[in-house]
């Protein structure tokens, strides 16, 4: 027994020198760092506060109250940092706060991502609404107020869905699935069961394009056969031995007469900011800003005109609760709100959005990096979307970038700041952003990010 008990002295002094050390080896950073507060963007908050659960070296708490909230709490002096997804001017609050001058504060961007168009409407699955930008804009400005509206059709049949009429194979043991690769190309992959495989064997497969055969193929040795093609008609048989295996024919779903409801952010923010760019960029009657009641054509007066259908909402989850609760409706919102499952399993989606080279594209982290890439950085950190691009076919148009702000001044929590922003930029980012549905930055606009994130507690 009493070597039982000098084990348990032995374990217990080994456990608290355990712990002695590791409290003697932390990071002045992490003995600071519980006070380290930021505020702001509710856009980017999924990733930000992962991001604080993640990083070894600090803790931080953070308020996703919105851009706007976010610029003033650390105008004010109560966070260590502000995060923002509309860039305002740098010298924005020189002489209007004390303190600050044009080189008193930096902005630091941080990651990028998509602005999903979010929808509820019966009947209309995964993927299956498609609209313009230029659409959008007229459903956000009141000029279209039916699902069933000529223009929306008109979206939705320039992407039409292909699926397959044919409620049984022909041929024993034979099947194809259809899978769009693009607007004019898709493959067939035809399957054969052990069976099929021994009596098809050196038979032909064809495809037809209303009756006349456009590819061909002959069955070997392997029972998966995938035949690419390019797609020109709305109709294609897929046949082996002379039998009908497949009919894949294109249809659009048939949108209700109904009532659309237009949700939107009624408080200050950076979300709405960039939603409102790229229509913008189509008719300058919308004005870029933070507050949609006056970006709007007409401003607040348009709103009040237009009533019920519009329903402003304050922050990005009460905007996406009252899409999922209503049928009908429309809104915008941070992609991180598309993957959550109680929100989806009410029916609200993400809609796929026209690109200006004419690509609907779905709000996914790789087409928000397509269209980080062919936008331009200055030296201040701010970055400009070229919304009017027409080469790049994958990038998806509604996207933000946010931004972290910070005092350069010296000061007992800028070391903290600057760690964490570099932190962010060089480690996080790259190697979670994708998984979050963000977009980690890379080229130009990480370098001016990591020179900006220097400046912190410089004095310059």
């Amino acid at each position: 027994m009493k070597g039982v008990s000098m084990a348990k002295r032995l374990l217990t002094s080994i456990v608290s020198l355990g712990f002695l050390s590791s409290v003697l080896l932390a990071s002045p950073a992490q003995a600071d760092a519980a006070n380290l507060k930021g505020a702001g963007s509710s856009y980017a908050n999924k990733f930000i506060t992962t991001c604080a659960v993640n990083d070894p070296a600090t803790a931080v708490t953070y308020n996703p109250g919105g851009s706007g909230s976010g610029r003033t709490a650390f105008a004010n002096g109560t966070v260590d940092f502000g995060a923002s997804d509309a860039a305002s001017s740098i010298t924005s609050w020189s002489g209007s706060r004390a303190g600050y001058t044009s080189s008193s504060f930096s902005y630091i961007p941080i990651v990028g991502g998509p602005i999903a168009v979010l929808y509820q409407i019966p009947g209309i699955t995964t993927g299956q609404l498609r609209l313009d930008s230029l659409t959008i804009a007229k459903i956000y400005s009141g000029k279209i107020t039916k699902w069933n509206d000529p223009a929306i059709v008109a979206d939705m049949k320039a992407n039409a869905i292909w699926a397959n009429s044919t409620k049984k194979s022909a041929y024993k043991g034979a099947s194809a699935l259809w899978t769009p690769t693009s607007a004019t190309a898709a493959t067939v992959n035809i399957t054969l069961t052990p069976a099929a495989l021994k009596a098809a064997k050196g038979k032909k497969i064809e495809i037809l394009e209303d009756k006349k055969s456009v590819k061909t193929a002959t069955v070997a040795a392997k029972g998966q056969i995938a035949i690419t093609l390019t797609t020109k008609a709305a109709a294609y048989t897929v046949k082996l031995d002379g039998k009908e295996v497949a009919k894949f024919a294109q249809s659009t779903p048939t949108l209700p007469a109904k009532a659309i409801t237009v949700v939107y952010r009624s408080d200050g923010s950076g979300t709405t900011n960039n939603f409102i760019k790229p229509l913008n960029a189509l008719s300058t009657t919308w004005t870029v800003n933070d507050n949609f009641t006056t970006a709007i054509p007409g401003g607040t007066a348009a709103i009040a005109a237009l009533g019920a259908a519009f329903q402003g909402q304050s922050g990005s989850a009460n905007v996406s609760n009252a899409i999922a609760d209503t049928n009908g409706s429309i809104g915008y919102t941070e992609i991180s709100f598309v993957t959550d499952a109680t929100r989806a399993a009410k029916g609200m989606l993400a809609a796929n959005i026209k690109n200006v080279a004419g690509k609907f594209v779905a709000p996914t982290a790789a087409a928000t990096s397509s269209m980080i890439a062919d936008s331009d950085i200055d030296a201040k950190g701010f970055v400009t979307f070229n919304y009017k691009q027409t080469t790049n076919t994958t990038a998806y148009p509604f996207v933000a970038i946010t931004y972290a702000l910070a005092r350069t001044a010296p000061s007992s929590k800028a070391t903290i700041v600057a760690d964490y922003l570099k932190w962010i930029l060089t480690t996080y980012a790259p190697a979670a952003a994708e998984s979050l549905g963000y977009a980690p930055l890379t080229g130009a606009i990480l370098t001016v990010a990591k020179n900006n994130a220097a400046r912190i507690g410089s004095g310059n």
